[in-house]
């Protein structure tokens, strides 16, 4: 019996709708390729945000979706509405496809929704992560060992084997600015550092002229353009709008900040247009969910130095942990596979009493302490930091909408001291660090494992004085599928006790662990009011860890030799039971199988499994045997047949335009063409009109079984490689034998 668990009610927003169609498209597990509120700069170097994007193959997709009245300057104001074809035209300037729905459209007609992502981004598109498409370099990756002089003495022994690229990877406050300018100091070559942000920007120009007041540091980025500096410092987007400005061999030394962060086209070209004598990529990302990709870009296997590992060498300070319980009921928010409803999330946790209990927290336990609260949105954060100045602390809340000038006065007289506490919500998330923070409250439920551990990574930065970071999470009462992140389900940690040490040594570890299981409190807890009766084992249940292991509806859908609406009327009927289903709504869900499962329901069904074994014989036999309430099947198989070029693709307006004739061809000779709702017989049809019937009707079918593939952006159609390298001459002459074969039979019975 598969696990089920409670469903949620209620209304979603439009963007969780969307989040939730697109699920329904292509599958949960594809979630994890979706980047919400990705971040851009326009071609006037303003930060903006996409609200989703994903990478395919073929390219970069941003998808938007508006309010009612994006499209109508009558109704929005004239200014709002030029500045959001701003952003559309930066966005294609940068090489994005731009695809746009309203809030109505996703509301009132999902199906048509879901078909027309299934028509831009093809039935099973190739998702990959974004730094996925990074372009290949030569060169070499190398470790970050227990110090940062031995990352320098291992760049120099590389460049003396003719080594010209490098890759650093680790995490979040192992210093690898210091390290990346440090060694561009000993190169001594012209520098060019590029970074995706501004704030980036500011800390490398910092560093530099610290660590190398010799020469002159300028910085390349919207209306300031000091490109005859010895060092430049400029946004990825200022530099690659400007190549005009520099000369190919203007530096001898490329250093590309937070690397995973850049788009394919932009960085392709800034590292084609450059000729260094040296690059060196970083990126402070410890934890991805595709292990090695960014790694294969550099042709090498990077040593990854990750929160854990940068803790036992003393690079970053330990952490513990005090996990505060709410009386929030997180039971029914409902979840689209990768992120919580936000509309859910918001009336649920904006409550006084959660909020209350924040600022109490504070107030027991850390007064006066330099504090960072990550909160779930800007209007949580305003909420909570009003709460704060009445309780007299000062608080202030900062966010993307806070104005640059005060943003700086604010995170400054934090710095400073005046400020004991910011909170704040994704701003802080990357980008800043901070030395002088002692806590963090994590008050913000996030299913993002890459989010918490960035969030973990602003408070872990080494400070004189500074013993330990002290991190607050907040528990809420969830069930088995929503539970948030939290430094103990990151980490796979068990056990738990107030204030015990969650990373450190494992000396450390093991001593602290020893005192408390003697009724003692280690000293450095002495200020903080808690007690060690507070033990308790952790659930450590991960559905999303899971269903890595297991196969979507769709997958299953995919190995078997039957339609997709057998599966799901056999899964409706209960013919069918998923081993997990994962509830994200009050009637939706998704359902995950394990591989002996499909294969169980095949043997009892009498389905083939289909492998790259038998593709070609499964392929072979449907043909022959085809069965068609209309003639498309094998109308468009001859039309790709007759426009297919040796490596298995055709053009899909060239298909199109020999599928249509076929039908013309028998209008010509008085013969009827189809049932009277084909576009055929009524007429008056466009080519697109032909493209949009081919792929919603015959072609869906060879796609489910993992037989074709539609590239949208190149506009072809395919056999996969693996049954084009099995079929010969004399099948491709059966397949055309059996269409003429099936359309003889269907013409001969059916009745237009």
């Amino acid at each position: 019996m598969g696990k089920v668990i409670q469903k949620a009610t209620g209304n979603s927003g439009s963007e969780d709708r969307f989040i939730e169609l697109f699920c329904d498209a292509f599958g949960a597990d594809k979630g994890q390729y979706v980047y919400l509120q990705y971040p851009m700069v326009d071609i006037y170097g303003r930060h903006r945000t996409i609200d989703f994007a994903v990478n395919l193959p073929e390219g970069k997709v941003a998808i938007e979706v508006d309010g009612n009245t994006w499209h109508q300057p009558g109704i929005v104001s004239t200014e709002k509405y030029h500045d959001d074809l701003l952003k559309q035209n930066s966005m294609v300037f940068e090489g994005w496809r731009v695809y746009r729905w309203t809030s109505a459209q996703i509301d009132k007609s999902p199906d048509r929704v879901k078909d027309e992502l299934v028509t831009f981004l093809g039935q099973s598109p190739l998702f990959r992560y974004i730094e996925d498409a990074l372009p290949p370099q030569q060169g070499e990756t190398f470790e970050l060992m227990d110090h940062q002089e031995e990352a320098l003495e291992n760049l120099d022994s590389m460049r003396k084997t003719h080594k010209t690229i490098a890759l650093l990877f680790h995490a979040t406050g192992t210093g690898k600015t210091v390290t990346a300018v440090s060694d561009a100091k000993r190169f001594g070559k012209r520098t060019l550092f590029i970074a995706h942000r501004h704030e980036l920007v500011d800390q490398a120009i910092k560093t530099f002229r610290k660590i190398w007041p010799e020469v002159s540091v300028g910085r390349y980025e919207g209306s300031i353009r000091e490109a005859d500096a010895f060092v430049v410092c400029g946004t990825i987007q200022s530099v690659s709008q400007n190549l005009d400005d520099f000369s190919p061999e203007d530096f001898g030394y490329l250093i590309i900040d937070e690397c995973h962060h850049g788009t394919a086209d932009t960085y392709r070209r800034i590292m084609s247009y450059f000729h260094p004598e040296f690059t060196l990529g970083l990126t402070a990302t410890p934890e991805r969910t595709d292990g090695e990709d960014l790694l294969t870009v550099f042709q090498n296997v990077a040593h990854k130095l990750d929160l854990k590992t940068a803790v036992e060498l003393d690079t970053l300070v330990p952490v513990r942990c005090i996990r505060i319980r709410t009386n929030i009921d997180m039971r029914d928010v409902r979840i689209s596979g990768f992120k919580y409803n936000s509309q859910d999330l918001e009336s649920t946790i904006r409550v006084p009493g959660r909020n209350q209990l924040i600022v109490d927290t504070y107030c027991e336990y850390v007064k006066n302490k330099p504090t960072v609260v990550f909160c779930a949105s800007v209007k949580h954060a305003e909420e909570i930091a009003e709460l704060f100045r009445r309780a007299g602390i000062e608080a202030m809340c900062i966010s993307g909408g806070t104005k640059a000038t005060d943003r700086k006065q604010i995170l400054a007289d934090y710095e400073s001291g005046i400020l004991p506490v910011l909170c704040a919500c994704d701003l802080l998330n990357e980008g800043w660090d901070s030395p002088h923070t002692q806590v963090l409250f994590m008050a913000r439920p996030t299913m993002s494992k890459t989010i918490y551990i960035q969030q973990l990574g602003r408070g872990m930065r080494k400070s004189p004085g500074k013993d330990f970071l002290m991190v607050f999470d907040f528990v809420d009462n969830t069930n088995m599928f929503n539970v948030a992140c939290s430094i103990h389900r990151i980490l796979g940690i068990s056990e738990y006790v107030p204030g015990g040490l969650v990373l450190g040594t494992k000396h450390g570890v093991k001593m602290d662990m020893d005192m408390f299981r003697q009724g003692q409190k280690p000293e450095v807890l002495v200020d903080y009011p808690i007690h060690m009766a507070g033990y308790e084992t952790i659930d450590l249940f991960n559905w999303q860890e899971q269903a890595k292991g297991m196969l979507s509806q769709i997958a299953f859908t995919q190995m078997v030799n039957v339609q997709s609406e057998t599966i799901e009327r056999y899964i409706r009927d209960g013919k069918i039971v998923p081993d997990m289903e994962v509830p994200v709504g009050e009637h939706r869900s998704f359902k995950f199988f394990q591989k002996s499962t499909v294969e169980k329901y095949a043997r009892e069904y009498g389905w083939t499994l289909i492998t790259k074994a038998n593709m070609k014989e499964i392929f072979l036999q449907m043909v022959d045997s085809m069965t068609m309430s209309y003639s498309y099947k094998p109308v468009f198989m001859l039309a790709f047949l007759d426009n297919m070029n040796d490596a298995g693709e055709a053009r899909l307006e060239d298909v199109a335009r020999s599928f249509a004739a076929f039908y013309e061809d028998r209008l010509a000779h008085g013969l009827p063409a189809e049932k009277k709702n084909c576009i055929f017989t009524k007429g008056g049809y466009s080519q697109k009109d032909v493209e949009r019937l081919i792929l919603s009707m015959p072609f869906k079918r060879y796609e489910d079984m993992h037989i074709m593939h539609h590239s949208k952006h190149l506009g072809t159609l395919q056999f996969y490689k693996a049954l084009v390298r099995q079929l010969t001459d004399e099948d491709y002459a059966a397949i055309r034998e059996s269409c003429h074969a099936a359309i003889a039979r269907y013409f001969g019975t059916a009745k237009a």
